[in-house]
Parts: C-alpha cells; structure tokens; sequence
C-alpha cells in the first residue's frame, strides 16, 4: 500500500485542548509556527502550553529553565547550539558547503532559509510527538530539547564533514556532476534543449533505459560506452555525447518519456512549473500555492490511497 494509515491527533472532545507555544521571531521558529498551523495546530504566543518551541539565545545569555511537570521545551538554532548566526553559518559548519560548486571555484551556500527549514520542520514532528504524549495520556518528566540547523546539515551529510563512519566516499566539489557516489554513470544535472535534467544512474538496467529515452543515438550501442561503471572512472567523452543527445528534447518530453521506459530521469522545474504541470501528489500545495506540511494525514476510518490515487499530472 502507497499511503500508511496515521494516527490523527484529534483534541476536539477535549474542553481545555493542549496547544503549542511558539515564542521567538527567528527564522527556524517561523517555519516551526507556518508548519504547526498548516495542519490545524492550535498557536499560543505566550507560554503557557505545554509544549513550548523557542527561538535559541546566543552564548552568554541564559536559556529560560524548562517548567517542572511533563511539559516539553524545544529550543531551535538557526546556527548551532549556543551560537548567533543562521543556514549560512550552518551549511558553512556542517561541511555541506564545502561540497557544493565547480572544484576551481569557491564553496557555494545552499538556497535561502533552507537549513532553518529543516530546523523548524524537524522541531514541529518534535511537538506534534509530545501532543501525541499527551492524547495517549503518557506521563513524561520536563524535557528540554535543542535543535540546530548545523546539527541536521551534520546528520544529512555525515561524510561530508570529514567523518566517513556512514559513508566510505568522500565528497569534492565537482559543479553539476556528482563525483565518488559509488561508481556509477550518471550522477548529476545535464542540459537539455529547454533546461536541465536530473539523472541517476544505480545499475546497467538504469544506464540501458536513460539510452532508450534519448532515442539511442549511434554511439549507444558501442561497447565502449556500455559499461556504466567503467563510464564512472573516466565519463568527460560519454559527457559530451550524452550532453549533446539531451539537447535535442524538452524536458517536458524527456519526463514523458522516462515515465514510460522507468528511466531514472526528472526534469529540473521551477515550482511554478512544477504547478502547472501538476506531478505533485494532490494536497502538497493549498490554495495559495504555498507548500504544505510534507507529509499527509489520513484520518481514522479512511482507506489508504494507492500510489496512482495520490499522484495527478504526470501521465496519471
């Protein structure tokens, strides 16, 4: 089954429902208040709930004591824990950085409030877990939870800040090809006539249908260019004929055409386009088009959706 039935949580028989506190006006802790109220959570502005989400203070400021009793303190950086700063300083500190751009040119950030998303995101499942405690009545001491942006970046991409425990490749920059993924061809974003596309390439199979998309050109064929991870040590002459293959289609064919072959491809859209085209699962959007909480809620009695319910656009 695509869809997993989840537990909703439904405080309307309650006479004093629980709520979120909410307090502070960095980004981490705006994007923790859209998330909470994009689905219905009640917002408090002062503190007197018992879950409480705060904006973290830098060093040498005292933290507020976390209340006695079971009530949950979640303290977002934007940085890192006792640290003033934001997603650049975290992106910087976390080694993500480090790995992104052209291997002649500087380390390059990651897009605009990105990492203090992710904060926000990951404190709201913190608060929505303890609201869960409470509707199953599970008596749990204080608590006082610190999240940082630098943090999540860290756990993202473990091998990228010097720590090859998860992961044995190292990462480099190495512009839009992605380089010591494993050893196969392709990896990375490659231009097409009208943009960019997005390929991966796990196995032979794969390398077989992304060569079925493009209309297997003369060079498909040659056995010097079949072995996709002979093609990952040395891939700048399949580069070039791949590059130049792509630039006779559109992405909007290319994604037909992947749809149609399983072909690991996707075109790289804005999220207007992305809109437009409408190969977002229904409800990932509200009707201001701004994106929802990205996960779904199916409420008790209701049957699980199958993958082709889901989606809409994209052939389905």
């Amino acid at each position: 089954m695509w869809g997993v039935l989840m537990r909703t949580l439904d405080f309307s028989g309650q006479v004093n429902p629980p709520c979120v506190s909410v307090v502070g006006e960095t980004a981490s802790v705006f994007y923790a208040r859209h998330w909470l109220r994009s689905i219905g959570i009640d917002i408090s502005e002062t503190e007197d709930s018992q879950v409480v989400i705060e904006a973290g203070r830098p060093t040498g400021q005292p933290s507020l004591v976390p209340p006695a009793g079971g009530i949950t303190r979640i303290t977002l950086w934007d940085f890192q824990q006792g640290w003033d700063g934001n997603g650049l300083h975290a992106a910087a500190a976390a080694g993500v950085s480090w790995v992104i751009g052209h291997a002649d040119g500087p380390p390059l950030a990651l897009p605009f409030d990105v990492p203090e998303k992710w904060c926000g995101l990951i404190g709201a499942n913190w608060a929505l877990a303890a609201l869960l405690g409470i509707e199953l009545d599970n008596t749990i001491s204080g608590r006082h939870v610190n999240i940082s942006s630098a943090d999540i970046l860290r756990s993202f991409a473990d091998q990228n800040a010097g720590n090859h425990v998860e992961v044995e490749q190292g990462w480099r920059r190495n512009g839009s090809v992605a380089v010591e993924h494993g050893g196969i061809y392709p990896q990375g974003y490659f231009a097409c006539k009208d943009g960019h596309v997005g390929i991966v390439g796990r196995s032979r199979k794969d390398w077989e249908a992304i060569r079925d998309v493009i209309g297997r050109p003369h060079w498909a064929d040659d056995p010097r260019f079949d072995d996709p991870f002979e093609l990952a040590a040395n891939p700048a002459e399949v580069d070039a004929l791949l590059t130049e293959a792509l630039s006779q289609f559109e992405r909007d064919e290319l994604l037909e055409k992947s749809l149609a072959t399983g072909a690991t491809l996707a075109p790289v859209y804005s999220a207007h386009e992305l809109l437009e085209r409408g190969i977002t699962r229904s409800g990932a959007f509200n009707e201001n088009e701004v994106a929802n909480l990205p996960f779904e809620i199916i409420p008790r009695g209701s049957s699980a959706k199958t993958k082709d319910d889901d989606l809409v656009g994209a052939g389905h």
